[in-house]
């Protein structure tokens, strides 16, 4: 179940991501930009997933990823947990200050 729950992680993170630099390009470059239709969207989703099966899921990668965290000294291991956690943290960030520069748009005139 935790391969499970790792994998949504990870989706949840990409697209968070992907949404944060839709954000900015509304933002920064075209204000009339629109998010693509549905099948335009699960393109994207569809690109995503293949990503992550070929690095993680096809041949139990994942499997000797672990090993070799699991085969770090303590130290390091320490260190790419905090690096981990810090991208993590930035990709959350990200999102929420994107929301904020949108929400100090008027909208109202790219109607």
């Amino acid at each position: 179940m935790s391969k499970f729950y790792a994998e949504i992680a990870i989706a949840a993170l990409e697209f968070w991501l992907a949404l944060s630099v839709y954000n900015y390009y509304t933002v920064f470059i075209n204000r009339y930009a629109r998010l693509p239709k549905k099948s335009g969207i699960m393109v994207i989703a569809l690109i995503f997933m293949l990503i992550d099966y070929f690095a993680f899921i096809h041949n139990d990668k994942w499997k000797d990823y672990m090993a070799e965290f699991d085969n770090w000294p303590k130290k390091k291991n320490i260190r790419g947990g905090i690096i981990a956690w810090g991208i993590i943290i930035f990709i959350i960030a990200n999102l929420i200050f994107s929301f904020y520069l949108m929400s100090l748009i008027n909208w109202k005139l790219y109607r």
